[in-house]
């Protein structure tokens, strides 16, 4: 029967959230798994914290902290499986989700990279909103453009594709390592998806999506850029790197402007202009409609 390795880094885990996210990474009977917990040097040792499992399913190591990236890592170190999916310590996997993935990914006949939906959640698990994807075959190019809309932690991957991948950048990355990896991944293998929900993603004040900075989000993605055109020389030049470049500028440019950023907001348009000139005309223009319309609101509420 197939193995399949689940990944879950935890540092400074709520406890209660924790067991959810272990005993629903456990609930699964339609394939065999290993759930490998990687306690990232917690300061209280995370098997004080799973002593009511005793499934045997369930492997713990502790490595001296580095942080979630170098953590899975060394759970993929110590993995058996023949297929990895990462699991959070703070999210929940759908009862039988592991399974039905890994039913999706055999049927292809080759290997390849199946894929579900993502329900973000508030702290209460609460539906906030779904996160879909359509996209079969090769993702790779949707993904650099943003096209591909797929949280790592509803992904399943072949042994051999996560082999060609290469680790998790535990360096560089103060948020996207994530995206990073899993670019990679798409320019190893195909895609196919699975519409239903695999994963209630929890959404806290504490979360790195929450906490990150704008300037540490266009870092992480001029990087991811650079480096997949490092990877594809031949590319370089090309019209998909005109507008990858472009469209990571103008989407920090708008995320600066939400916050009344302006100076950044501009430097980050001109960036864009020196790629693509008439891609800036039009997003210059909304912005300054965006800015009219506030501008226009602000004096209503005081006038009235």
């Amino acid at each position: 029967m197939t193995l399949v390795s689940l990944i879950m880094p935890v540092w400074r885990p709520r406890p209660d959230w924790l067991h959810e996210a272990v005993r629903s990474a456990l609930d699964e009977q339609a394939c065999e798994l290993e759930l490998i917990v990687v306690d990232d040097g917690n300061e209280q040792p995370v098997s004080a914290l799973l002593t009511g499992f005793s499934d045997p399913r369930l492997k713990l190591i502790r490595v001296e902290h580095c942080g979630p990236y170098a953590a899975r890592n060394a759970g993929i170190a110590a993995a058996r499986g023949d297929y990895v999916r990462y699991v959070d310590a703070d999210d929940v996997a759908e009862p039988g989700s592991t399974g039905r993935l890994l039913a999706l990914a055999r049927s292809s006949g080759r290997e390849t990279i199946a894929y579900g939906w993502t329900m973000i959640c508030d702290e209460q698990l609460v539906p906030q909103k779904l996160v879909s994807e359509t996209i079969e075959g090769d993702a790779a190019e949707a993904s650099l453009l943003g096209g591909f809309d797929v949280y790592h932690v509803s992904m399943l991957y072949p042994r051999a594709v996560i082999d060609r991948t290469g680790p998790w950048e535990p360096l560089g990355f103060r948020v996207s390592g994530d995206s990073d990896y899993v670019q990679r991944a798409l320019e190893q293998a195909p895609v196919r998806g699975m519409p239903e929900v695999v994963t209630q993603y929890r959404r806290h004040p504490t979360s790195v999506s929450k906490t990150a900075r704008v300037a540490d989000a266009v870092r992480s993605g001029l990087l991811i850029l650079d480096r997949y055109f490092e990877r594809h020389p031949e590319q370089r030049g090309s019209a998909l790197e005109r507008r990858a470049y472009t469209r990571l500028h103008l989407l920090r440019a708008r995320s600066h402007f939400a916050l009344g950023e302006i100076g950044p907001s501009l430097r980050q348009l001109a960036l864009a202009a020196r790629r693509d000139p008439l891609a800036l005309t039009s997003a210059g223009a909304r912005l300054a409609a965006r800015r009219f319309t506030s501008f226009t609101g602000r004096l209503r509420r005081h006038s009235g």
